[in-house]
This record gives C-alpha cells, sequence and structure tokens, in this order.
C-alpha cells in the first residue's frame, strides 16, 4: 500500500507491530487532513452545480424574452434599446418596489 503497510521486514513481533500502529497513526492524520480541507462531499458539490445551472438556464431564458420584448417594442415605437430599458429600471415605480423588497431580502 501507499502507506507502508505490510512493508516491514523485520522479523521481531514488536517491530512488526510498530509499524503497523505508524500506519494506521499515518492514515488517521491523512483522513483528518482531508475532512478538514475538502468538508463537503462528492454528491454536494454535484447537486450544487447541478442546480446552479438549472438557475443559469432559466435566468438566461427570462433574459431571452426579455430582450425579444424589448427588440420589438423598438421595432413599434422607433426608440432605442437604453431609452427602454431606462424607463422600465428607473422610471417605474413597481419595478423600484422590488428592487427595494431584493435588496432587503438580500442584506439580510
Amino acid at each position: 500500500g501507499l502507506l507502508g503497510m505490510g512493508k516491514c521486514q523485520s522479523r521481531n513481533f514488536a517491530a512488526q507491530l510498530a509499524a503497523t500502529t505508524i500506519t494506521a497513526l499515518q492514515y488517521n492524520l491523512l483522513s483528518l487532513a482531508k475532512r478538514f480541507t475538502s468538508y463537503e462531499t462528492i454528491g454536494g458539490i454535484f447537486r450544487d452545480v447541478q442546480h446552479s445551472g438549472m438557475e443559469l438556464s432559466v435566468t438566461e431564458r427570462i433574459w431571452g424574452i426579455i430582450l425579444e420584448m424589448v427588440k420589438i417594442m423598438t421595432g413599434i415605437f422607433s426608440i432605442e434599446e437604453e431609452e427602454i430599458f431606462d424607463a422600465i429600471i428607473n422610471k417605474s415605480d413597481n419595478l423600484a418596489h422590488f428592487i427595494n423588497f431584493y435588496e432587503l431580502k438580500s442584506a439580510s
């Protein structure tokens, strides 16, 4: 094995016991170090990546729909996209309410 288990060639029982004990101590120290450095399990990491990937794809879809609507509005009303975004984000009382709510929620 990598820790030297079974590699002791001594014929003395005490030496064999000491080598086995040292191997067990090495294993315990390595497993303790691994526990503290990589606390999260592999399954937990995969779940986090999967959820963030799904959230990102939903967010991307919503953003794509918003951009399509803005492009349609620019064609209908003959105004620039920046003006529409400014009106939606900066001049809408309803949206300002949601933005303030989100800021309060994320601050807590």
